[in-house]
């Protein structure tokens, strides 16, 4: 026999036709015999490879907290894997692996509904049963809430005879939902407040400032021949400084409405909304030459009033950023992207430096002075804003003094 290094298994048998024996007349002791072996190397390999397996197995079960176990129903044994015996907290040699066992581990309170549950799904020929209960570990008392889930296993006949199933420990899972409930409860409270401060700060900050701009609305009417250019200057900065303070507490309070305001979802022409924004704004811009091209926009769906707001605070911001220009060329389209639709507005005005990207959208982040391009600050982030409710995307592209191109995005699953 050639030495492989390996280790060689051998079996004996002990059956007669295995052996021979020659004797001799007036002689009982054997001469000679033959034993025969059978190599079982492979079978003690796959015995090790299964090993190996349920190792692994119970490995994972204890990584992911799920159990199995099965329940014959014709013997009334209930076998548990290492991980249930884990989750419920007994010992294999405390079990007596039975249902009523099982019941006796359930907490007090859900045995009743769980034993109804489990027994009316054999008694009305349910295929499966779940359930989501409370166990209490014997080992130290611990309550453990768990998932658990079976399949009802038939015979030939019909007649169920065993059930197969799952126990998940979820806990932590349970632990983390209601702590979220909670955070979502005390954010919603703070929400309110901030809502509630916002409307008052906003009354309260609204009348000085309307007593500001009508006093010296006032005084410039009855007084302003009286008064030298730089006097004059300077009423004029009060009163530029108390309308912007009006609208920036304006912007304020529709930024903040936004996440509260009630959406009422349609399908939408791009088209019209567009053309009814444009035909405000030429109104309101007389003086300017400007171009608008209208590409191919596919519908939308969303809230009318919000998306008009969208495609309002973009096209002002295009009209704006371009006053410096002969000509304002601006461009509204969009197209079908997998499982959203996309749509951008480009113009050809002052743009921006792509490495200040991260404060286009944010609340009061100008990347242009206040002298150059009236505005709050508040614009973009009303927009983002908006398409984030929506279940969108935004984004910008730009180079300073070549124009920008601002994209949402709005998904269509939802037509």
């Amino acid at each position: 026999m050639a030495l492989t290094g390996e280790p060689v298994h051998f079996e004996y048998f002990s059956i007669a036709l295995s052996c021979w024996y020659e004797v001799f007349a007036y002689r009982t002791a054997p001469r000679q015999f033959a034993v025969t072996y059978m190599d079982i190397t492979k079978r003690k390999r796959d015995e090790e490879a299964l090993r190996e397996g349920e190792k692994r197995m119970n490995r994972a079960q204890e990584i992911a907290h799920l159990g199995s176990w099965e329940l014959d129903l014709i013997n009334n044994r209930l076998s548990w894997s290492d991980e249930v015996y884990r989750i419920f907290g007994i010992q294999p040699q405390e079990f007596s692996a039975t249902y009523e066992a099982f019941l006796e581990a359930v907490h007090p309170d859900d045995r009743a509904a769980v034993d109804a549950a489990y027994s009316s799904s054999l008694s009305e020929g349910k295929d499966n049963y779940e359930t989501e209960h409370r166990v209490v570990r014997k080992s130290n008392g611990e309550i453990r809430i768990v998932h658990e889930k079976c399949e009802h296993i038939r015979d030939g006949s019909g007649r169920i005879i065993r059930s197969v199933g799952m126990v998940h420990d979820i806990t932590k899972h349970k632990q983390a939902e209601k702590s979220l409930e909670e955070r979502t409860l005390q954010l919603e409270e703070i929400n309110r407040e901030l809502e509630s401060f916002g409307y008052s700060v906003s009354h309260d900050l609204r009348a000085p400032l309307r007593a500001i701009d009508g006093y010296t609305r006032m005084i410039l009417k009855r007084e302003g021949d009286k008064f030298d250019e730089e006097t004059l200057s300077k009423f004029s900065v009060i009163r530029n400084n108390a309308q912007m303070m009006g609208r920036l507490i304006d912007d304020l309070l529709a930024f903040s409405r936004l996440g509260r305001k009630n959406m009422t979802t349609s399908s939408l022409n791009m088209d019209d909304l567009i053309r009814d924004i444009w035909k405000e704004l030429q109104i309101i811009t007389l003086d300017r030459n400007m171009i608008l091209t209208l590409r191919s926009i596919p519908p939308g769906y969303g809230d009318r009033a919000l998306i008009k707001q969208v495609y309002f605070n973009l096209l002002s911001n295009a009209v704006k950023f371009t006053k410096g220009r002969d000509a304002a060329y601006i461009e509204v389209g969009g197209y079908v992207d997998e499982n959203e639709d996309v749509y951008y507005v480009k113009d050809n005005g002052a743009g921006f430096d792509m490495k200040y990207y991260d404060k286009l959208f944010g609340v009061f982040q100008r990347l242009h002075s206040s002298d150059e391009y009236e505005g709050t600050g508040v614009g973009l982030a009303i927009v983002q804003r908006i398409v984030h409710r929506h279940g969108g995307r935004v984004w910008a592209e730009g180079k300073e003094n070549e124009g920008a191109a601002f994209y949402f995005t709005l998904p269509r699953e939802s037509r």
